[in-house]
């Protein structure tokens, strides 16, 4: 390009198929239409002499036959061949030099990345609704933060939308209600409740923060470590408050029954996805390579109505976090739904913790838990050959400790009441399948019931 560089794009689309097809190159066509052409070499002296010529007259004159430019390009864009074209082409050293530039400079394009984003577009200020009533006006509110956290006096945005103006006084150092928000929502996730009991309300209506002083502090600190998320996490994590134990003295429960001095740790219960995850990783089963597209949702026989997707995806969700199931809002997983997953229509907080029968229902009979428990069974009696071994391995696995004495001694019974009540059981009928081993499927119930105690889904 000799001219002063400008490049003008009209427009760039994005498609799913493969890019259309170029049309023939009609100096080609009259090539391969030779008649005299007979064998591999003819064909390849052929080709050598078009590549000379193209090569020649494409650099040569402004105007070049039709095709030509076309098969420059081609040859550029395979830089190897073009030394090959012909050795005593007057373009060549022009061309080789040429291509070895345009290659130098491709290896320096960074690969394109795309983000939906919105075009800042003229702003327009709009006047108050009163008592909601677009009918009824009020005054006009120039575009800025609100008063009751920015004061009165703030700058008039003059152009544009405001969007930037906006974060910018919302992350100003002046404003701390953004990073004590952010602060707030960490602590609820680690601690089972926020500093400020209503996450979604810091304001009047609100409640109070129970240490107002430690949640300013923790502010200023996570705007000072630059906003990183993942130096909050660890200060929380690596805290002495973290790590209390769950078991309240007696003195504490007299003096503070609701915990807010944290005196010891709350119990929590793990999410929906938590739940779900942890049941894959006992298993073995858990695929924990990140990234990649969503797993279509598994559907069973009951999840009918409109909108329902032609196909199913696996039970198993394809043994992937649940951070990669995919999310239909009249489809949803009832495992998950059975462990508070919020609704996907609206934005939440905090979400419920519920302790239902529901929930025991779910871990007993939902076929992907049953599916799970038989992988996790399978595996340890291939690892244990000692029963004994096999009951402290689940045991650790599911609860992070060995078992008590009591407990190993009623795993063992339970394997053989279920091994005796499996092998007690009346002969198949003609053609159908036969049951599997006894003593494999006793094995099965008794993860199947670690999976389901209240001890799995409860962190201490």
């Amino acid at each position: 390009d000799e001219s002063d560089g400008y490049l003008a794009v009209d427009e760039i689309r994005f498609v799913d198929g493969e890019p259309p097809r170029a049309a023939a190159n009609p100096r080609v066509v009259a090539l391969l239409e030779k008649s005299h052409l007979a064998s591999a070499e003819q064909l390849a002296a052929e080709y050598r002499e078009l590549w000379t010529r193209a090569l020649d007259t494409g650099f040569a004159a402004e105007e070049a036959p039709e095709g030509a430019r076309a098969l420059v390009n081609w040859l550029l864009d395979h830089g190897e061949l073009v030394a090959r074209a012909s050795p005593d082409s007057e373009a060549l050293v022009q061309s080789t030099a040429f291509a070895a530039q345009q290659q130098a400079l491709t290896a320096q394009l960074q690969h394109s990345r795309r983000a939906p984003a919105l075009a800042d577009g003229s702003g327009e200020d709009v006047a108050v609704h009163i008592r909601g009533n677009h009918k009824q006006l009020g005054e006009v509110v120039p575009r800025r933060f609100l008063e009751a956290l920015g004061g009165t006096e703030q700058p008039i945005v003059s152009a544009g939308s405001g969007r930037l103006e906006l974060a910018r006084q919302m992350t100003a150092p002046t404003n701390p209600l953004v990073p004590r928000v952010i602060v707030n929502r960490v602590w609820l996730h680690h601690f089972g409740e926020g500093l400020v009991p209503s996450p979604d309300d810091f304001g009047k209506m609100g409640q109070p923060p129970t240490h107002s002083e430690l949640l300013d502090y923790l502010a200023a600190e996570f705007r000072r470590a630059g906003w990183s998320l993942k130096a909050l996490h660890r200060r929380l994590v690596l805290s002495a408050t973290y790590r209390l134990s769950s078991r309240p003295s007696a003195e504490s429960l007299a003096r503070d029954p609701e915990n807010k001095l944290l005196q010891h740790m709350r119990v929590r219960r793990l999410e929906a996805e938590a739940v779900r995850d942890a049941i894959l990783a006992v298993s073995g089963q858990l695929n924990r390579e990140p990234f990649g597209p969503s797993v279509p949702v598994y559907l069973t026989e009951y999840m009918v109505g409109r909108g329902r997707p032609a196909r199913s995806g696996p039970l198993d969700g394809a043994a992937r976090r649940s951070l990669y199931l995919a999310v239909r809002r009249n489809y949803m997983t009832p495992l998950l739904m059975a462990f508070d997953f919020p609704q996907p229509s609206t934005t939440i907080g905090r979400r419920n913790v519920s302790n239902v029968p529901a929930q025991g229902l779910a871990l007993m009979n939902d076929p992907f838990v049953v599916e799970q428990a038989a992988h996790w069974a399978g595996r340890e009696w291939s690892t244990h050959r000692d029963a004994a071994e096999r009951i402290r391995a689940c045991y650790l696995e599911a609860f992070g400790r060995p078992p008590a004495p009591p407990e190993a001694a009623a795993a063992s019974a339970f394997v053989a009441a279920q091994r005796a009540r499996y092998a007690e059981s009346p002969p198949p009928e003609e053609g159908a399948p036969p049951p599997s081993d006894p003593e494999r499927r006793a094995w099965n119930d008794l993860c199947h019931a670690l999976l389901s105690a209240k001890e799995f889904i409860f962190v201490e």
